[in-house]
């Protein structure tokens, strides 16, 4: 297992150290990397396919000075009102870490590393499943996932020293408000739930440390970071931003996880852009915006946390129905009918 040391990054360089550490993982000999980057807020960090107006204000968000980016792994909103720590772990394979992980188990196997570092630190952690930790009992760590179609893995964990990593209800869109994403509780900063003693960066090493010591694996220093491309990092202002320019319509389905949303795409063949809050491969859900021309797919494919792959084909047809009425309507002159 190969790790670089905790270091103090920009954020856009520690979005885009996960794509760079994935390429390493892929390259021979394939091992797992990991790193830690210590940040500075505010920012909100969507997930990878979740629609920016779906989930923030854009408009306050401006005025408050608070940079909307979108990193590369999917799964829910993270909030970063001050200092911060993101884990990027990077996999050649689901069971690079773990032996006994699949693409069910991926998270609940490879987290348990980072439970051990956090309760090393001084702070209890517990995982329920899903896309948070807690610590002490309290939300306080955010987990992020892409699983690229050979099989690779990015896992991204996201921790706020100075504020809870909740999107505030000031910043956030209604749909966004609408979800109780804490399960009730009370979402949590590192400073509230860790000893005083703890720096930041004592912690972000405590966790580095612990993760490749269950990994069991020979340890081996990293070198020199790579070189970072921090383009796709910068911050966003196009509302319907990741959806292609060009998309229709956005539908939404209340899923256990939040949201997933569709929107049909022009063109032939007929494909819907799929996203939302969902923990699971980029790859994945271009395929089930084919639509009846996806590959055959079922739950042992890819990591699929928060909704079935039954919710994301149903809105998929949801809207290249609504997209093929469009071009229908179109079609037909925009008419009710004839004479």
């Amino acid at each position: 297992m190969r790790t670089l040391p905790p270091a103090h990054r920009p954020l856009a360089g520690a979005l885009a150290l996960g794509p760079a550490l994935l390429d390493r993982a892929r390259a021979s000999p394939a091992a797992p990397w990991l790193a830690a980057s210590l940040v500075d807020g505010p920012a909100v960090v969507l997930g990878a396919l979740q629609r920016a107006a779906r989930v923030v204000d854009l408009a306050a968000c401006a005025a408050r000075g608070v940079p909307v980016v979108r990193r590369a792994t999917t799964g829910t909103a993270a909030f970063l009102g001050g200092r911060g720590v993101v884990w990027t772990l990077a996999l050649p394979h689901v069971a690079a870490l773990a032996p006994d992980a699949t693409a069910r188990t991926l998270l609940n196997r490879n987290v348990r590393g980072f439970l051990k570092g956090f309760a090393r630190a001084g702070a209890p952690a517990h995982y329920g499943g899903r896309e948070w930790i807690a610590l002490q009992h309290r939300p306080a760590a955010l987990l992020g996932v892409e699983a690229a179609r050979d099989g690779a893995v990015l896992i991204e964990v996201f921790a706020g020293q100075d504020a809870p990593l909740a999107v505030p209800a000031e910043l956030a869109a209604p749909d966004e408000r609408a979800v109780d994403r804490w399960l009730g509780k009370a979402p949590a900063a590192l400073a509230e739930v860790l000893p005083a003693r703890t720096s930041l960066e004592a912690l972000a090493q405590a966790v580095v440390d612990a993760v490749a010591l269950r990994a069991a694996l020979p340890r081996v220093d990293g070198g020199e970071a790579p070189e970072l491309a921090e383009g796709p990092f910068q911050p966003i202002t196009a509302p319907d931003d990741p959806a292609p320019p060009g998309a229709g319509a956005a539908v939404v389905a209340r899923v256990p996880i939040g949201w997933i949303e569709a929107a049909a795409l022009g063109g032939a063949p007929a494909r819907a852009w799929l996203g939302g809050d969902v923990l699971t491969g980029r790859w994945l859900l271009e395929e089930l915006g084919r639509g009846e021309a996806a590959a055959p797919l079922d739950a042992g494919t890819a990591p699929l946390e928060g909704a079935s792959l039954a919710d994301l084909r149903a809105l998929a047809q949801r809207a290249l129905s609504a997209g093929a009425a469009v071009r229908d309507h179109r079609g037909s002159g925009g008419h009710g009918g004839s004479s």
